[in-house]
Order: structure tokens, then C-alpha cells, then sequence
């Protein structure tokens, strides 16, 4: 299942990404995480202890006649008597690349007089493949996707390559022999794979890409490539994009202090002004100030969390009427005069929420907007221009607003049988709208009426069915480049992603608006010195273009070994 996605803009992430390596001042802060979570369980039990007397205590008294055999410490490494450090079978190598291998013959058989293993390190020839394999291009694009498959979640980091040299069916420019790889002859269509992945330590439900470092200094030189992700959890986990192997995120927004935590146990508020206490539904990023991260909760609150200390700056308690504030996105136009002040807000209350946070009275600082047959607002997305947003609801329809006045929505939109699980607006095509319900396996692609105040709805393209399950997430490309590329995700396995431009009905119903594209696109690419694939894609015999991630070598071992 693929219940999350969101693309990592070009040249972000780093250009090799460093292996994880545990270092003192690390494992000093996992220990303390660590600790806190034993802390936490320990409270648990003290707490089951009080109620159920010594009845637990009874079930793990070890019997006196095995006691002298220790066998609880059984699988215990022995402790040095010096250093108190655990004595390891090969002390010094847990941070190295050290293989154990088997000495064998051509037929796979023991050589004569030989021991039966050795230690192997990766030689330069190795080590340089392995870097070349995690090699990440500053033309690629980083696809981020969250995915359980029994009971165990990730945070799956893709790779998408758009190509190089001249598309298929085009002819080469000039510009086309600035790419190193066009020049050394190494001329390729595009690629997804999956780069790494990370372990999730609950469901998670939203994810959102970071451009900041957290706990790093607020200025322009502070760019980092992080992901932060919502789960059934209050916390909020950020990890580093950039570390491959990681065990442990580099911040979690939201923990608490064990004394704090025993308290919470005996008040059981619901709402807590310095962190959430219910599941984090969504997330955004403030693009202008960028150590701003907005989240909204089942709690029913909206916390604005800067990320230089990775602390609560402002809680929005009332905003929804404490009832869940299921979605968010803040207004990031840089022309804009609120100065990326502006969050949008969809909640269970039934109402939309513009809201100005540089106000200090909660009670006047948002406009709201409310949505018919007290239907709850799934997801908000605002337009390309910002003038209008869109709303999702419970009920299968699309609500469209005008940003600018305060009143009842222009058109209204029964898209879905079911609730809108995803609602997408492309950054690039001001009129071009994607929809996905949670109870329907067809994502829906729509053209809207070019006149943004029009009353007029929209008008569908296309239904198509990803083979994803039922549609739980999409998400259009940042790039110009790329403009066109949406990913899906849903109930089933594997996350998909089509081109829609290389679609001819989609090419057709945008025929302007793409032309118009392809020339700022050919522009901005002549402007930096290089040749636009964009520009010269989508011709009358160009193929549509729908893929799914390649698998891993590992994925494909582990397969066989199964069989």
C-alpha cells in the first residue's frame, strides 16, 4: 500500500549520498531516545502494576531452579573487564565494510587445507561501483513514497532520470552537447528506480519534502533535504535524505521529556499547546520562510513548529472547532503581500479556513468557507495563480473557491462516488486538476474553464486506472522539465507514473496552454546554457508513457530464496 507521495525538486539532494555511520556523539542521542521510549513502557507497566497487584510480577518470576544457569543473560556478549565494552566475535568492524565469506573452489566446494571462512574487505574497483550505483544527478528528481506491506512501513526514496540528449522522434541541439553524457555518447530515455528506503515506526499518513536543516541556523545558507512524516502517532519524524541506512530520524517534532509523559498518562488532555496528542494528518512547508513547518491533527489543532529548535511557535486550537483538521497548504507565492503568512486549512467542521498567522486574535484572523450538507473537508489544494483554492470532501465532491471574497463556492463538482482521497492541481497548467477517491481505483484528470472566476465546472479528460488499488495518493512534478508527470499511489503494490502529456486526449484538451510551456520551458533551459527535453517532447507518434519503479537486486534475491 502506497498511502503517501511528494517529489524532491532538482538539485537538492546531494550528489553522493554518505553511508550511515554510527558515531559516538550518535549513538549517544539514539541511547537517549532510546531511553526515553524504555521510559515510557516502564510507566506502562507501573501503571498496569498499581491495578493488577503482583499479578504480572508472578508471570515473569524466572523458577529458582533455572536461576543459577542465568539463562536470561544467556545470549549476552561478554563485557570487557577494562573497558566495559561488549566483546564482539570481530571487535573494531561494526563501522566498516567487512564482509564474512565462505572460501570455496569453482564447483562451490571447500578448498583443501583452507578455513572454512574469512573476513573481506571491498576493494577500490567495489567501492567505486557502490558509489556509482548511489549517484544521484543533478537533472534527476527524488519521488518520496510511504508504503506498508504487512504491518511494516517505509518511507521509499525513488529516482527519476528524465533522460538525456534529444527525446524520441526529436532532433539534437546544439545545447544538447553542454550534458556530459550526450557528449560521451551516452544517450538514454527516462528511468524510475527506488534509491533507498527507511523504516517507519508506525502507519504513516502524510509526507512532506524540507528544503531546511533542523536544528540549523535560520538564513539562505542553511539547505538541506529532508522528509518529514505524519503517522497514527503524535510525533513527527524528519529524516535526512541524504544519509543511506539510517536507523533513527534526525529530529522528532513532538517528543516529550518521561516526567512529562507520566503526567499526560494521569491528565489525558486532548489538547496540548507544545505538541499534538492525536494523528498527524497532514504537513506542509513554508517555502518562504523556510524554518516554518505547519501540521494539522486528529486533536484538532494546527501547530506551527519552527524547525530552528524544533519546538512549537504557535498552536491554532480553535481554528476548526476542535474538530479534525484533516489537510493544509500554505499560500507561497513570493509576489504575494501577506509574505507566506497565508495557510490554508480543510477540516471536519465542514469549513475551509484562510488564515492570516501573523494575527494574534485567533478569532479574527481567518476567512472561512463552507462547503454544503455538512460534508467534511478530506484535502484542500490552492490553484496555480493562488486566486482560487479547491476543496475535497467525504462525499465524492470537489469545491471551488475564490480566494479573494469571502462567500459560497464558485461551481461545485460531484467527481467521486466516494471521499476525495487526493486533489491536485498542476503548478505548471493553471486549468488542469487531478482527483483520486479512497473507494474508487480511477484517478480523474480535469480541465477547468480558463476564466478564473467562471461558475462554470470543469470538464473531464479522462478516467484512467493505474492498476495502484484503490487511489489513495497523486502528486504532479516541481520541474519544468517534468511538468507533466504525475505519480500514484494506492491499496495495491506499487507506486506508478504517467506522463500525462504523453497522452493524446490530454495533449489535445491542452493544446495551448502546452505550447505555451514548451516555450518558457525552451527559454529557461537557453537562458542556463542547456538544451530543454520538455520542449521537444510530444510529437504526433510520441508513445504514452506509463512506468513503474525497477526492482532492486536485492528485491530479486530475496525472491528466489523464497521459491
Amino acid at each position: 500500500m502506497i498511502s503517501a507521495s511528494c517529489w524532491v525538486p532538482r538539485g537538492y539532494a546531494s550528489e553522493f549520498p554518505e553511508k550511515y555511520e554510527l558515531t559516538d556523539e550518535e549513538m549517544n542521542r539514539i541511547e537517549q531516545m532510546a531511553n526515553l521510549q524504555i521510559s515510557e513502557a516502564q510507566a506502562g507497566l507501573d501503571e498496569t502494576e498499581e491495578t493488577d497487584g503482583d499479578t504480572l510480577k508472578s508471570q515473569i518470576e524466572i523458577d529458582d531452579d533455572l536461576k543459577e544457569y542465568d539463562l536470561e543473560h544467556y545470549d549476552d556478549d561478554p563485557v570487557d573487564e577494562i573497558t566495559g565494552e561488549p566483546i564482539t566475535m570481530f571487535p573494531g568492524l561494526s563501522n566498516t565494510a567487512a564482509s564474512y565469506a565462505k572460501i570455496v573452489n569453482e564447483d562451490g566446494d571447500m578448498e583443501e587445507g583452507q578455513e572454512e571462512h574469512y573476513l573481506t574487505l571491498p576493494t577500490e574497483k567495489e567501492e567505486a561501483e557502490e558509489k556509482a550505483e548511489l549517484q544521484v544527478y543533478p537533472t534527476d528528481n527524488m519521488v518520496l513514497a510511504t508504503r506498508t506491506e504487512d504491518d511494516v512501513s517505509y518511507l521509499d526514496v525513488y529516482i527519476y532520470d528524465d533522460g538525456a540528449g534529444a527525446p524520441l522522434g526529436a532532433e539534437e541541439e546544439e545545447e544538447d552537447k553542454f550534458d556530459a553524457d550526450v557528449a560521451n555518447g551516452l544517450v538514454r530515455e527516462n528511468n524510475l528506480y527506488i534509491h533507498h528506503d527507511l523504516m517507519l515506526p508506525s502507519f504513516p499518513l502524510c509526507v512532506e519534502w524540507l528544503s531546511y536543516k533542523p536544528y540549523g541556523a535560520n538564513d539562505q545558507s542553511n539547505i538541506g533535504n529532508f522528509a518529514a512524516i505524519g503517522t497514527f502517532e503524535p510525533q513527527i519524524e524528519i529524516w535526512n535524505l541524504d544519509s543511506i541506512d539510517k536507523a533513527f530520524p534526525d529530529a522528532i517534532l513532538g517528543d516529550v521529556e518521561t516526567e512529562t509523559k507520566k503526567k499526560k498518562k494521569k491528565a489525558k488532555k486532548r489538547q496540548l499547546p507544545d505538541r499534538h496528542t492525536d494523528a498527524v494528518l497532514s504537513l506542509s512547508h513554508n517555502k518562504l520562510y523556510r524554518n516554518v513547518l505547519a501540521s494539522t491533527s486528529a486533536d484538532g489543532t494546527v501547530k506551527l513548529w519552527d524547525l530552528t529548535g524544533c519546538q512549537v511557535a504557535r498552536s491554532l486550537d480553535g481554528v476548526h472547532g476542535g474538530k479534525h483538521v484533516s489537510s493544509s497548504q500554505w499560500l507561497d507565492e513570493e509576489s504575494d503581500s501577506s509574505n507566506g503568512s497565508i495557510l490554508l486549512t480543510g477540516g471536519y467542521d465542514s469549513a475551509c479556513c484562510i488564515s492570516d498567522v501573523r494575527v494574534a486574535d485567533e478569532k479574527s484572523m481567518s476567512r472561512r468557507y463552507k462547503l454544503g450538507n455538512s460534508e467534511e473537508v478530506e484535502c484542500v489544494r490552492w490553484s496555480a495563480d493562488s486566486s482560487n483554492f479547491f476543496a475535497g470532501s467525504d462525499a465524492g465532491n470537489v469545491y471551488c473557491f475564490d480566494a479573494r471574497v469571502e462567500s459560497k463556492p464558485l461551481w461545485t463538482l460531484h467527481a467521486h462516488d466516494s471521499g476525495i482521497s487526493t486533489l491536485e492541481a498542476n503548478k505548471f497548467l493553471n486549468n488542469m486538476l487531478v482527483t483520486g477517491a479512497m473507494g474508487e481505483q480511477v484517478v480523474k484528470l480535469w480541465k477547468l474553464d480558463s476564466e478564473q472566476t467562471s461558475m462554470r465546472g470543469p470538464s473531464m479528460v479522462l478516467s484512467r486506472d493505474f492498476d495502484c488499488g484503490k487511489v489513495l495518493t497523486a502528486s504532479f512534478a516541481p520541474d519544468i522539465e517534468v511538468a507533466g508527470n504525475l505519480v500514484v499511489g494506492g491499496s495495491g503494490s506499487g507506486l506508478k507514473m504517467w506522463d500525462s502529456f504523453s497522452n493524446k486526449n490530454v495533449r489535445a484538451a491542452f493544446k495551448e496552454q502546452l505550447g505555451r510551456l514548451q516555450q518558457r520551458a525552451r527559454q529557461e533551459a537557453k537562458a542556463a546554457g542547456r538544451a530543454s527535453r520538455i520542449a521537444r517532447k510530444y510529437t504526433d507518434k510520441y508513445v504514452e508513457s506509463v512506468m513503474e519503479a525497477e526492482r532492486g537486486a536485492d528485491d530479486e534475491e530475496d525472491e528466489e530464496e523464497m521459491e
